[in-house]
């Protein structure tokens, strides 16, 4: 990355536009360059406008807390933060930018360009958000994105973050000196500020966290295996076969709801077909009354079809009688306007006549004023010419008066010209006294310029050579190093080629791709023999699963048909004992209630007495009076065995009821057992059929048969697994084969590339060696060469010197180019030239115009009066004009008064003539009323002739209608009404009787098509209504809804048992496979814990400083070392150490001291600083790869430096600019100004002002 160019305007104290090309120009020649200013010109200002332009961020403007209070007065309401970027607009300004030319790290050149404006460009208007763009100067493409984006590409193109930008672009001088010297705890401060080493403090504590985190969350998971609940086997096994029962009633009851709603829904079918036919009986019926109804529209619709030939005759008939209307109310209108037009022609007659007196009596008149008018137009004629002589004698007075005035104003101007050019006279005069020195110097100034140019060129040809010669002096002590290192490098090179060609003869490399060749095809061969048999495993044990299905579909067919023969005869014995069991039960129970009729009365024998008769049975003796045991026992004797029968005769209820529900259910099952060994078998013939190429290419020596049992299958695929076991084994072992082997060739195709390279090295370094011996003697003859020109420009620069000690009288002139420098010294000695000059020259022209302007001034008097005088004559011939003009004006008043001539003339005429119209126009109205007048009696002879022809059509017309009505046999008015029909309703009538007869057809046929679906839903409306009465229901649809609202009930009820009991599996299913799944979390999340915990403990800590103090000892290190790389060019006499056992401790060890170990306080102030630039420039390349960089800019710090030391370092950043980095130092120095020949001047112009120059 390297900066191009910079532009800018309004940026603090820069408010001027500016631009600095470091690429071309003197900047772009000479690489190495001083910012110089005084402090507070804005010399920083040019570093913050590159960061700006770049990344929209400025190095001293940091984005914190701390800083972020709105500037400005009270009464500003435009105020922002102070760490705002956008308030480096220059105050009083509307608006500011700033853009950077650079090179990218790809080679392509970019712009980038921000900008910050206020609110409608005016200066006190509020800042608005800063703009930035980003542009490829190779396509003149620009980049489109956000900020952010754009941000972003910017960082991808330089390479370096706004961080690393600002530590290895600009590089912190100051800090590094307050590093130096800092102690222990300042130096980390100041080091991670420096470095970046942030990221270590918050690494370290990221790991404590995270180690927490982690511990966290382990315990976490511990404590949710301790809160889960398994259930055991038992218990899960008791809810599967529930939930399988209740799923069965379930089952039941959603069979039983759909066959009852079919019914219903037929029933329903059978309701809906009946009210349809219903429907469309009665819209039948409706059609045959509207046609029925429409019977009188059908004949009047034939009488109106007949009438129509006598149509055309009623047309005309009615035309005929409206047109003789109409020519009798024209007749009528006609006799009216005849009348109008007679009293018309009378009228005009009149006028005309009366007009015609009007026109003679003005005629009259004219003839006795035009004389007198006559008269009148003299007197104004010999006005007119005295007006116009009166006119031009003014014209002339005016004139003369306004060339009075000029005359007087040239006269001044020309006295006031008089008077400034005696005064410039004397002032030039003085001036040039004055300079008078200068005078030899101006006059022979071409003389002058030239011996200027030629000591200058002389001085820059000397400085040149001089700097030539020092960088080849230090290039070739260079050389001789490199020239070392090579022949080392060389010998090195001939140790390792040798090695190497000594391990390649130990190997085959051929040899070795060959088996590795043969091995990878065996590795093949093994691989695809493994898939077959991985694929006949996969096809057998298929083959066996669906065996195995088979078997048990055949056992359980068997197992079922057993079942289904059993329950058929069962139901056949089992129905007659039930008959018999029936008529037992009757017979007990029946011969059981008259025992109970017998003990019930018990009650009448506690009153039997001894001889006395029995009521019941008249005997005289009462055995079972106290006691009855035979009764007793034969009615127990008959209710248990009445229990017995009622027992067996429910058990065999339910036993028939069971057989006749299971056996239609077993004889589906056991058709849906053959259709589904059916599909096994066929399943079994087309998994043969897949695998059967297959199972004869693995088992080419016995083909299996497509009939095979189970005990071949399985003897099959043992033999195969072993062979896949096997097959593994081989391939296992080639793989490790193929591995050892490719590792030697790998090595041996690196031992030939490792030659070949090494060949490559030496033939370049002999090339280099080569170069280096050539380039050696070029410098040589180079700076013979340059001894030779430096005498020739040291003697060119001596002679030009004293010849302008001899122009200028003394060496002021060198004191005066040395002070102001080249540029501003020639501009000044012309701008001196040019004055004096200029003040001769004028002198000369003065004089001249004063000798100019005395003869002026005296012919401009003469010319003065003699107008004065004309001008009084012409004014006495103004007055004479006036007095006879007046009286020829009374004379032309007394003949006609003050009247304008021409106005009484042009009214007498235009009376003439508007009465001559007048009587035209009454003329003309007179012909028109004669004219209209015969018109109107040509009308009314017209209208009377066609109202005798149209009253002779009417009466044809009238008799043939008359014969029309006679031959309909209608009478007038009939026939009128018939034809007054017009042909639309004639249309719209006949489609409305033929929609009527389409309505009554379409009806009846789908009357009938409804009927046909009634007699075709009768026979399923039989088996529904049959169903019904089976299962003892009514036709009720309320008793259909409670009995469908009961299943459902029930229904749900097993649904929701079937959910509990599935939620419960499910419930336990999850539970172990989050117990399973916890575990394992458990398990991988303790090996996480136990990493994090010791990465905790290598470099964790809460507040950062375990990884932070480790990484800024091992950075420090780091820094060190480059920095006495650095250290070498600067300061050979120093190397910086760490101190031991103290990690951020510094110490200096001292070489020309033998070694000895100092302090780095006991430096002095210039080595300070040449310690402090070692560790700046360390620091650039931590930050960045400084190869990639092409532009450095350094602080202030060079003039504790004494003249040895800072040219060493001089030296040191000239080597730095050699590598084609351009280096920028800001300084003070003027030793160190005059050592650089090219700077960048920020010089203060006042007003808070500066601007922005080249030098040198």
């Amino acid at each position: 990355m390297k900066i191009l160019a910079l532009r800018g305007e309004n940026l603090a104290s820069l408010q001027s536009k500016f631009e600095i090309d470091f690429a071309g120009g003197r900047l772009g020649e000479a690489g190495l360059f001083a910012i110089t200013g005084k402090t507070g010109a804005g010399k920083s200002t040019l570093l913050d406008a590159i960061c700006l332009a770049l990344y929209d961020r400025i190095p001293r403007l940091q984005s914190n807390k701390k800083n972020d209070a709105e500037i400005g007065r009270d009464s500003d309401e435009n105020r922002i933060k102070a760490n705002d970027v956008r308030s480096i607009l220059s105050r009083g300004k509307a608006e500011a930018f700033t853009e950077v030319d650079f090179v990218a790290n790809d080679g392509s050149h970019w712009r980038s360009h921000w900008h910050v404006r206020r609110a409608r460009g005016r200066a006190e208007g509020r800042v608005q958000a800063a703009e930035q763009w980003l542009e490829n100067l190779d396509t003149g493409q620009r980049f489109a994105g956000k900020k952010q984006e754009l941000q972003a590409e910017i960082e991808r193109l330089v390479g370096l973050t706004f961080e690393q930008f600002r530590r290895a672009v600009m590089l912190p001088q100051g800090e590094f000196a307050a590093f130096l010297k800092a102690g222990a705890d300042d130096r980390a401060a100041l080091l991670e500020r420096m470095t970046g080493g942030e990221i270590y403090g918050q690494l370290s504590v990221a790991a404590y966290e995270r180690a927490r985190v982690e511990k966290q969350a382990l315990t976490q998971l511990q404590d949710k295996l301790g809160d889960i609940a398994l259930l055991s086997d038992d218990e899960k096994q008791l809810l599967s076969t529930q939930c399988e029962q209740l799923k069965q009633q379930v089952q039941q009851l959603n069979a039983q709801l759909n066959e009852f709603k079919q019914h219903q829904q037929t029933l329903k079918t059978e309701s809906v077909l009946a009210a349809r036919v219903a429907e469309t009986q009665l819209k039948y019926t409706e059609v045959q009354q509207q046609k029925e109804q429409a019977l009188p529209r059908y004949e009047q619709l034939t009488l109106i079809e007949k009438a129509q030939p006598a149509h055309r005759d009623f047309s005309l008939l009615q035309q005929v009688s409206s047109q003789l209307t109409k020519i009798e109310q024209t007749l009528v209108l006609t006799e009216t306007r005849l009348a109008t037009e007679l009293k018309k022609c009378v009228d005009a007659d009149l006028q005309a006549k009366q007009a015609t007196e009007a026109l003679n009596q003005l005629e009259q008149e004219w003839q006795q004023l035009e004389p007198k008018i006559k008269e009148a137009a003299k007197w104004d004629q010999q006005a007119d010419g005295l007006r116009i002589q009166l006119t031009e004698q003014e014209n002339v007075l005016q004139q003369h008066s306004v060339i009075v005035t000029e005359q007087q104003q040239h006269l001044q101007v020309i006295q006031q010209q008089q008077q400034v050019q005696q005064q410039r006279q004397q002032q030039l005069s003085d001036v040039l006294k004055k300079s008078h020195s200068f005078k030899s110097v101006a006059e022979q100034y071409a003389s002058v310029e030239d011996n200027l140019q030629q000591y200058l060129a002389a001085h820059r040809a000397y400085s040149l050579l001089r700097k030539e010669k020092l960088q080849i002096e230090f290039e070739q002590e260079n050389n001789q190093q490199q020239r070392l290192v090579l022949e080392q490098q060389v010998q090195t090179l001939h140790i390792n080629k040798s090695d190497s060609e000594a391990q390649s003869k130990t190997l085959d490399l051929e040899q070795l791709e060959q088996q590795q060749t043969q091995e990878r095809a065996q590795y093949a061969e093994k691989q695809q023999y493994r898939d077959v048999l991985r694929q006949a495993i996969s096809g057998t044990k298929e083959w066996v699963s669906l065996l195995v299905q088979a078997d048990k579909l055949q056992i359980e067919q068997h197992e079922l048909q057993g079942v289904l023969v059993q329950s058929e005869q069962r139901l056949v014995v089992l129905q007659p004992e039930l008959d018999t069991l029936l008529v037992q039960h009757k017979e007990v129970e029946y011969m059981l209630q008259q025992s109970r009729a017998v003990m019930n009365l018990a009650d009448y024998r506690n009153e039997l007495k001894d001889e006395e008769a029995c009521p019941l049975c008249g005997s005289l003796e009462h055995p079972y009076a106290s006691r009855n045991p035979v009764v007793d026992g034969l009615l127990q004797s008959q209710q248990q065995r009445l229990q017995v029968l009622t027992k067996q005769l429910q058990d065999g209820d339910v036993e028939r009821r069971q057989l006749q529900q299971s056996l239609p259910k077993d004889q589906q099952r056991l058709v849906l057992l053959k259709t589904e060994y059916q599909q096994l078998n066929l399943r079994i013939e087309q998994l043969y059929a897949q695998y059967k190429s297959i199972f004869n290419t693995v088992n080419s020596a016995e083909i299996i048969p497509s009939q095979a049992d189970l005990q071949t299958l399985n003897q099959q695929l043992v033999q195969w697994q072993q062979d896949v076991e096997q097959a593994d084994n081989d391939l296992r072992t080639l793989q490790q084969s193929g591995e050892q082997r490719q590792q030697k060739i790998v090595l041996g195709r690196q031992l030939q590339t490792q030659l070949q390279q090494l060949q490559q090295d030496e033939s370049l370094l002999t090339k280099q060696l080569h170069e280096l011996a050539q380039v050696t003697m070029q410098w040589q003859e180079r700076l013979k060469s340059l001894e030779k020109q430096s005498a020739t420009q040291e003697a060119i620069r001596t002679s030009r010197a004293n010849t302008l000690n001899e122009q200028y009288t003394s060496n002021v002139w060198l004191e005066q180019l040395k002070a102001q420098g080249e540029d501003q010294f020639f501009q000044q000695l012309n701008l001196d030239v040019q004055c004096f000059m200029t003040n001769q020259r004028d002198l000369l022209e003065s004089e001249k115009l004063l000798a100019e302007l005395a003869p002026k001034i005296a012919e401009a008097e003469t010319l003065l009066q003699n107008t004065q005088k004309q001008c009084s004559a012409t004014g006495e011939k103004v007055a004479l004009l006036k007095k006879d003009i007046q009286q020829i004006w009374l004379q032309r008043v007394e003949i006609i008064g003050e009247s304008n001539l021409q106005q009484v003339e042009l009214q007498h005429k235009q009376a003439l003539k508007t009465q001559q119209e007048t009587l035209t126009q009454i003329q003309a109205v007179q012909r028109q009323s004669g004219e209209a007048q015969a018109a109107a009696d040509a009308a009314l002879k017209s209208s009377q002739q066609q109202q005798v022809e149209t009253q002779e059509e009417q009466k044809n017309a009238v008799t043939r209608w008359n014969e029309w009505q006679q031959k309909l046999t209608l009478t007038e008015q009939q026939l009128t009404a018939l034809l007054s029909k017009e042909d639309g309703w004639l249309t719209q009538e006949r489609e409305a009787l033929k929609l009527i007869e389409q309505t009554l057809s379409s009806a009846l046929t789908v009357l009938v098509e409804r009927e046909q679906a009634v007699i075709e839903h009768q026979a399923l409306a039989a088996l529904s209504h049959q169903w019904l009465v089976q299962h003892e229901l009514a036709e009720d649809s309320e008793q259909h809804a409670e009995l469908v609202a009961d299943w459902n009930q029930k229904k749900n009820v097993l649904d929701e048992q079937v959910f509990q009991h599935r939620q419960q599996l499910e419930l336990a299913k999850q539970a172990e496979l989050q117990s399973g799944e916890l575990t394992q979390q458990r398990i991988k999340q303790q090996t996480q814990t136990e990493l994090w915990l010791q990465m905790n403990e290598l470099i964790g800590s809460a507040t950062g400083n375990k990884f932070r103090t480790l990484a800024q000892g091992l950075t420090l290190q780091q820094l060190v070392i480059i920095a006495n790389e650095h250290l070498q060019d600067l300061a050979p006499r120093y190397a910086l150490q760490p101190v031991p056992g103290s990690p951020l401790a510094l110490q200096v060890i001292d070489h020309d001291m033998g070694d000895e170990v100092r302090s780095v306080e006991s430096l002095s102030g210039g080595e300070s600083f040449l310690v402090s630039l070692s560790l700046a420039l360390a620091l650039a390349s931590l930050a960045a790869d400084t190869r990639q960089l092409g532009s450095l800019f350094i602080d202030e710090g060079f003039g504790t430096l004494d003249p040895d030391s800072l040219e060493m370092a001089l030296a040191c950043l000239d080597a730095l600019q050699a590598d084609g980095r351009q280096i920028g130092v800001i300084s003070h120095v003027g030793t160190l100004v005059e050592r650089i020949g090219v700077q960048v001047a920020v010089e203060a112009v006042g007003g808070g002002r500066s601007q922005v120059s080249i030098k040198g």
